[in-house]
C-alpha cells in the first residue's frame, strides 16, 4: 500500500475534482524536480528528471520511497495546456504504482554501476536466439546508447524493467562489458 506524502495529496485532489499541478521540488533548495497534472480530478501527465509520462510518474513514486530521498509538494490550480499522457483511473494507477515500486525493490540491488558501458555481442545476434519484448526494447536502446546511465535515462522502458532485461541478457551471453569506470 502507498503510504507516502504524494498519494495521500493526490487523492485529497482526486476527490474535489481539482484541475492543475502538484510541483515536486527537493526540499532544500526548492529546486524543481518534477510535477503530476491533474485534470478534473484526473491525474493526466507528469513530469520528473527530465522524462514524461507514466515512466516519469512510476520513477517519481519509486524515488519518493527511497529513504534518501525526501520531497516537497507544492499544490498549484493551473489551467493546463498540456495532452494526458496517463491514460489510467487513479484507483488503477494506485495499484499500478504499488506493484512498480514492489518490482522496484525487489530487483534495486541488480542495477549495475552508471558508469559501466556495455555492447551487444555479435555472436548472439548471429545465433538467432529469441528474445523478450523487453528485451528487444533494450537492445534497440544500447544500440544507441551504451553508457548504463545513458541507457535508463533514455530507453522508454521502467527502471526495474530495464535491469530485469539487462540481467536477463547477461545471462543469454548477449551483452558484453566493455568498460568499467
Amino acid at each position: 500500500m502507498i503510504a507516502q506524502e504524494l498519494f495521500p495529496i493526490l487523492e485529497e485532489q482526486v476527490s474535489v475534482g481539482f484541475t492543475g499541478r502538484v510541483n515536486v521540488l527537493e526540499p532544500n533548495s526548492k529546486m524543481l524536480l518534477g510535477s503530476v497534472e491533474l485534470y478534473e480530478g484526473e491525474v493526466w501527465t507528469s513530469t520528473y528528471k527530465g522524462i514524461k509520462g507514466l515512466k516519469a510518474f512510476y520513477n517519481l513514486c519509486i524515488d519518493s520511497f527511497r529513504d534518501d530521498n525526501d520531497f516537497y509538494y507544492v499544490v498549484e490550480p493551473e489551467i493546463l495546456n498540456s495532452s494526458r499522457t496517463i491514460h489510467y483511473p487513479f484507483t488503477v494507477l494506485r495499484r499500478k504504482t504499488a506493484q512498480v515500486v514492489e518490482d522496484f525493490k525487489k530487483n534495486q540491488g541488480l542495477r549495475p554501476p552508471g558508469n559501466v558501458k556495455l555492447l551487444i555481442n555479435p555472436d548472439f545476434i548471429k545465433s538467432g536466439k529469441e528474445v523478450e519484448g523487453d528485451e528487444f526494447d533494450l537492445l534497440c536502446c544500447i544500440s544507441d546508447y551504451n553508457k548504463v546511465d545513458d541507457i535508463y535515462k533514455n530507453c522508454d522502458l521502467l527502471d526495474y524493467q530495464i535491469t530485469n532485461s539487462l540481467v536477463s541478457l547477461r545471462k543469454k551471453n548477449a551483452l558484453t562489458v566493455v568498460k568499467k569506470g
